[in-house]
């Protein structure tokens, strides 16, 4: 008796081993199924290999494929940055070498750097850094523009310092505009001249800086042409090249930011402050 009810009393483990086997049979099948079969394919591209498969179900990227394709070139705007050396390069430019330069310029900006087309920009007076920028985008493609790109190729780095240093000191171009204040009323958001207030305040709501900041009169950041006396059209022009995208060397695409948030009235406005037009009904 005592024999019986020991073996009775030993517990049944066959059920056990029968259920961890299914379920270790299940998983392996899952496994196998999810991970080799179901894994490698992919809707409407190429099917995966093994190892491709397992990292993507786990959800790891292999990441290797994508980094060795081609890569588009890296667009940069232009060659240029303001460093001490750039703008010590330019300062050390020869005016006497660059007169001689500038007899090529002559037949479209002028005798003596004052254009009598609207469309042409007139240089006499104009900051050395932004002739000498603006030579070296022409140089480079950044700017495109088929007599100026000829002549800017056959200019180095010293020829293009020489003659910017030489038309920017040339009298009787672009006035003296440095250390000009803000106007009377010109400095506030309730101005009631949109004009006035969009070129000294600019427009908050849309992003955009005032013209005043960069351009002048009350500021001048490096290779920011000065714009008062320059010609109207010219720069109405330019403004609606940098809204369209056809002119692209503005560092950090700001010019091509602002003029696309401009109205071709504002623009014309703008332009119309700045320009020539304007400088000669002053002097009346």
């Amino acid at each position: 008796m005592a024999g019986e009810e020991g073996s009775s009393s030993k517990p049944d483990t066959s059920w056990s081993r029968v259920s961890w086997s299914l379920l270790a049979g299940v998983f392996i099948v899952s496994f196998f199924i999810g991970f080799f079969v179901l894994g490698r394919f992919q809707q409407n591209s190429p099917t995966l290999g093994t190892w491709a498969a397992i990292c993507r179900a786990i959800g790891i990227s292999t990441g290797v494929g994508p980094a060795a394709e081609p890569q588009p070139p890296l667009q940069m705007p232009t060659r240029i940055a303001w460093t001490q050396g750039t703008l010590a390069r330019i300062a050390s430019g020869n005016e006497h070498q660059g007169a001689f330069i500038a007899l090529n310029c002559v037949v479209c900006h002028g005798e003596h750097g004052v254009s009598s087309s609207s469309l042409i920009p007139t240089l006499a007076g104009m900051d050395a850094a932004v002739i000498f920028k603006q030579l070296d985008d022409y140089r480079s493609q950044k700017r495109l523009w088929g007599v100026m790109s000829a002549i800017a190729t056959s200019l180095n780095d010293r020829a293009s310092a020489d003659v910017a240093v030489y038309f920017a000191h040339l009298p009787g171009g672009l006035p003296q505009t440095a250390g000009e204040g803000l106007p009377v009323g010109g400095h506030s958001l309730r101005q009631g001249d949109p004009t006035i207030r969009l070129i000294y305040v600019g427009d908050p709501e849309r992003g955009i800086p005032p013209c005043a900041a960069c351009h002048g009169p009350s500021a001048q950041k490096p290779g920011a042409p000065a714009l008062r006396g320059q010609h109207t059209a010219y720069i109405e022009r330019q403004l609606t090249a940098f809204a369209q995208g056809a002119r692209k060397n503005d560092i950090n695409e700001q010019m091509r930011v602002i003029a696309r948030e401009l109205t071709p009235n504002e623009m014309h406005a703008v332009a119309a402050y700045y320009g020539d037009a304007n400088l000669e009904g002053s002097k009346r």
